[in-house]
Parts: C-alpha cells; sequence; structure tokens
C-alpha cells in the first residue's frame, strides 16, 4: 500500500493557479494511482493501525463557493516514513486520498522550518 505517489498536490493545491499559472508554469497531465478511502476517518485509522503515523499538519484550502480541499500531512514518531493525504468533502459524500507516501530511513521524513523568511507585503 506505501507507494510513492507524485502530482495531484499541484492539481489541487490552488484551483486559481490552475486556471492562470504564472509564467513557467505549465498544467501536466499524469496516470498516477491514488490509495483513496470512502472516508478520512478511515484512513486515518489505517495509516494509524497498521504504519503507527499520525496527523502533524494540515491546510485547509478553499476559495470562493469552490469545493474545499484539506491536505494532511502524517508521519511516524521516529519521522521515517510519512504519508500526503488529500480530503474532499461534498454535500453527498467524503473521500481521502493518499497522494505521497515514503519513507526516509535518516528521519527527514517530516521537518519543520523554525524559522521562515517571507517576503514583505507590497
Amino acid at each position: 500500500m506505501k507507494y510513492a505517489l507524485f502530482a495531484l498536490a499541484i492539481m489541487v493545491a490552488s484551483p486559481v493557479m490552475a486556471q492562470n499559472p504564472p509564467i513557467g508554469i505549465k498544467p501536466v497531465q499524469v496516470r498516477m494511482q491514488l490509495f483513496c478511502a470512502e472516508s478520512f476517518d478511515f484512513l486515518m485509522n489505517v495509516l494509524a493501525a497498521d504504519f503507527k503515523e499520525y496527523p502533524v499538519m494540515m491546510g485547509y484550502l478553499k476559495e470562493g463557493k469552490q469545493q474545499a480541499h484539506t491536505l494532511i500531512y502524517f508521519t511516524n514518531k521516529a519521522n521515517t516514513q510519512s504519508t500526503l493525504v488529500v480530503s474532499k468533502t461534498s454535500k453527498d459524500k467524503e473521500e481521502a486520498c493518499i497522494i505521497w507516501s515514503g519513507k526516509s530511513p535518516s528521519g527527514m521524513a517530516f521537518s519543520v522550518n523554525p524559522n521562515p523568511m517571507f517576503a514583505d507585503e507590497l
């Protein structure tokens, strides 16, 4: 079940970016296999029970009336493996999919930038 998957995060990261990408960024269709469950709770319980991974970070993305997406980052206690999940809920259904999963023997599967440098607003 633990296959490394790529690119869906770019497709769901920003609906505005998908419509009007910056110069130098182009849309690419990628064939990939996702591992999805009918609920976020079910997928979260599987990651906890089978891989000892727990959510450590999330991003809730919603603009205007568009459907919300939630990106959730899971890791184990030793930070030697991690999984990125996208959860999407509509009025009719909920779905959660693993879009990236892998291992890092060095323990860097999850690291936090202690001093992010943000550009000043104009």
